[in-house]
């Protein structure tokens, strides 16, 4: 269909400039940019930003790394010239209740308008006057974080909007899933199947070191996929000869059963015992949800540290059956006499990240066993946390722009997570009647050298590592693998119209 657009322009260009031989170059240079971009497989998307601080550059970046076009739209100046000078993107800067700043923002001729600003109601009431406004915009999605908005249908549509996204829900889910799977480090699980996600990086004693992808699996035996490869800041897709080197960063999708066994193997020995105590600090909202997400039975043995005593009784009403302990977690006599170093596992959730960071290095001096802490704000700390004795380091952006990209990307991806910056993304797909491939063997299908086919979930809940004889059934949970830059390639596999 593209090619046919750029068929009429370039002879609408001929018609008015045919007396006027100074055209040519520039027919010459339409039609080779065609040749060598052929349209009709640029995924081609406007998408209006509302709010330039750290989601939303880190959302623009992913973005315009996929030749989105992006413009901003923000109440600061300074954030706007920042988002410019930084990205290759327009912004705007006014308010995003202000229609007009809307229509200057050229949210008319967007596809899709995201609000991840830090104020709820600019998101919630910007969003729903595009809804509203500008019918014609196909997907909206507001950042929300309070509680009160989302209540308990929190993913239904509230203004017309089409999708609600909670940033400290996003984070309490990541550490939700770290500590179901017994691993208390740095892991993604997968909702609809049995499989989890983890970086490692390769030492000199490591067993996968100078092997190929085919020797490291005879090396170590199992139901896992090496899905990608960080080296020197480059991701890249391996082979079956892919050789594996020192300092490499390699990303493991393991089926949950092994995932204790090629962990141990991998990174050293870890103590998945059962947790006893566990300590929260800041009673926070995301404190709050992974409080709400307990057991009964898992909440007596929770210790929370909270210094606002206000917000301590609100939480023990919320919250009977913990202790909260209303006191100041640098106070270093509250460790002793609570004997807080004698904690299973460590979370640090406040709203400050260097207190997180530097509270669960701490708890990790002290003697507790493992620790995990919350970046909200700094990014850059996900990289120190991890050369540190730090267990695992959650990041509020990364969760929430992981499923803002999914939201953007289609309705066939039930998650995405990416690894690496974002150099790398997984996706879980659940194969449906109108699948390209349905019922063909994977054999048959050309992957192009860019997809990691990485697990299968059965209808039955069955769980394996497909070969090449696999073929695709209805309702099977696909983990695909890729790197961000090949993401036009599984959209045109396992997307919407694919």
């Amino acid at each position: 269909m593209c090619h046919f657009y750029t068929y009429c322009y370039i002879n609408i260009y001929i018609i008015y400039n045919y007396r006027n031989i100074q055209f040519l170059p520039h027919l010459s240079v339409l039609l080779f940019l065609n040749y060598i971009y052929p349209l009709d497989i640029i995924d081609v998307m406007n998408v209006v930003i509302i709010g330039a601080g750290r989601r939303g550059l880190r959302l623009a970046k992913h973005l315009i790394e996929e030749n989105k076009n992006v413009i901003f739209l923000d109440s600061n100046t300074e954030r706007c010239q920042q988002a410019v000078s930084k990205l290759d993107c327009l912004a705007v800067c006014g308010s995003a209740t202000d229609v007009d700043k809307l229509i200057e923002a050229q949210v008319s001729e967007a596809d899709a308008v995201i609000a991840v600003t830090d104020n709820d109601e600019t998101n919630l009431v910007s969003c729903g006057i595009v809804a509203s406004e500008f019918p014609q915009v196909k997907t909206t999605i507001a950042a929300i974080r309070s509680i009160s908005y989302l209540g308990k249908g929190s993913h239904h549509p509230i203004l017309g909007i089409s999708y609600i996204v909670n940033p400290d829900q996003e984070a309490a889910n990541r550490i939700i899933g770290i500590i179901r799977s017994g691993l208390y480090k740095d892991v993604i699980s997968f909702p609809d199947a049995h499989f989890m996600l983890f970086a490692t990086s390769i030492k000199k004693d490591s067993p996968f070191k100078d092997k190929t992808l085919i020797e490291a699996r005879k090396q170590i035996p199992g139901q896992y996929v090496i899905a990608g490869i960080r080296r020197k800041n480059k991701v890249f897709t391996p082979y079956g000869d892919s050789i594996i080197k020192v300092g490499d960063e390699i990303a493991i999708i393991v089926d949950e059963e092994e995932s204790k066994d090629i962990f141990t193997e991998l990174s050293g020995p870890i103590d998945n015992s059962r947790i006893k105590r566990m300590l929260l600090i800041g009673a926070t909202r995301i404190t709050r949800y992974l409080l709400s997400s307990f057991t009964s039975q898992e909440r007596r043995k929770v210790t929370l540290i909270e210094r606002d005593e206000k917000i301590a009784r609100e939480f023990l009403d919320l919250f009977p059956d913990i202790l909260i302990i209303n006191a100041s977690v640098t106070d270093e006599a509250i460790w002793d006499d609570e004997k807080l170093y004698d904690s299973d596992l460590v979370i640090s959730v406040t709203e400050n990240d260097e207190l997180n960071i530097i509270t669960s290095l701490y708890a990790k001096r002290l003697g507790a066993k493992r620790v995990i802490a919350l970046i909200k704000t700094n990014n850059n700390y996900i990289q120190l946390a991890s050369h540190l004795d730090i267990d695992a380091a959650i990041s509020t952006t990364n969760a929430t722009v992981d499923t803002l990209v999914k939201h953007l990307r289609g309705s066939t991806i039930e998650t995405l997570h990416s690894l690496f910056d974002g150099a790398l993304e997984v996706y879980e797909f659940v194969i449906g009647k109108d699948f390209r491939y349905l019922n063909k063997a994977l054999k048959d299908v050309n992957l192009k050298g860019k997809v990691i086919i990485a697990g299968i979930k059965r209808g039955d809940g069955e769980n394996f590592i497909p070969g090449g004889n696999y073929s695709f059934t209805l309702n099977d949970t696909v983990i695909v693998a890729a790197a961000h830059r090949d993401q036009q390639t599984v959209q045109e596999l396992f997307g919407a119209n694919a």
